[in-house]
């Protein structure tokens, strides 16, 4: 059985939601995302576990992504319908860009080095790469895009759709859905399994897993979680998936699943409504945003 430790517990701001590493300068970004009286992203360092600086964006943040071609970090801002650009060096903000509406999430594919917006109010994808800053094609999916990873063995993005229990996937050459998968009831986090060339799929509605084959494109597994699984990292030093079970905000568990077995190996107890997470490969370790206590809780394998 896995031995599991907390590092930390850090305070940041209202309504910590997804999170991000940051690979250039070993930092980790949370979008506080509480309706009204968020709108900041927090910076915390991995060596100090302290927060570094809070940075002001556009209403409502969301999904955040690093892009280590240029440096910089995209967040969703899904009350402005926008993604805001922000140097790791200075903290500021370089760009703002107009998208679809309600983008929740983004992913950066460093294929092409663009990055791709789930835009969940206008169930399309918008791409933008990131040495123009403006969004070059957006593409139709399913109902509610809310989850998207990208897949660098076969260039492809993987947009789980909320409302439409199916994953798009999207050819990266293209810009086109080349594949639409079932998966179970209302299908939210995304994450890339780099080790077996898997996609795990976070299903709050079925609290499950789906494991999809990027060969077959087929689910080849439905792993039991917690309530309401809201998002999934995949931790490449040990091979494991990690989950947030939110629980409508009353959970306060992050399953993990050995990508060997498909099976919950630890569950383990976090703060407060845990929604985004994010394995930081500097140290092996997963910071988990929990939503409803205004903390990230850092665990250690």
């Amino acid at each position: 059985m896995l031995k599991l430790a907390y590092v930390a517990t850090i305070t940041v701001g209202n309504g910590p939601t997804e999170v991000a590493f940051d690979s250039h300068l070993n930092e980790i970004y949370v979008s506080n995302h509480d309706f009204g009286s968020g709108n900041t992203l927090s910076a915390i360092s991995d060596a100090t576990n302290t927060v570094t600086a809070t940075i002001s964006v556009q209403r409502d943040p969301a999904g955040v992504a690093f892009d280590p071609h240029l440096n910089e970090i995209f967040v969703a801002n899904e009350g402005s319908n926008t993604i805001s650009v922000i140097s790791d060096t200075s903290n500021k903000i370089e760009a703002t860009i107009p998208v679809g509406e309600g983008p929740v999430e983004v992913v950066f594919d460093s294929h092409l080095n663009e990055i791709f917006v789930c835009n969940f109010r206008s169930n399309t994808v918008s791409v933008i790469p990131d040495v123009t800053n403006k969004v070059s094609a957006t593409i139709s999916v399913g109902s509610g895009p809310a989850g998207v990873a990208f897949d660098p063995h076969l260039n492809e993005v993987y947009v789980s759709n909320f409302h439409s229990n199916t994953v798009s996937v999207i050819s990266d050459a293209s810009n086109k859905v080349v594949e639409t998968i079932t998966v179970d009831s209302y299908p939210h986090g995304v994450a890339f399994d780099a080790n077996r060339n898997e996609v795990f799929v976070a299903n709050e509605g079925s609290n499950t897993v789906s494991v999809i084959s990027v060969a077959s494109g087929k689910v080849t597994a439905n792993i039991t979680v917690g309530m309401s699984p809201a998002s999934v990292a995949f931790d490449s030093h040990l091979d494991e998936a990690f989950v947030s079970n939110y629980d409508g905000g009353f959970g306060n568990t992050v399953s993990v699943i050995s990508d060997a077995t498909n099976k919950v190996k630890a569950t383990i107890i976090v703060g407060s409504g845990p929604y985004g997470l994010a394995f930081d490969s500097s140290k092996n370790q997963v910071f988990v945003a929990n939503n409803v206590s205004d903390t990230v809780s850092v665990i250690s394998g």
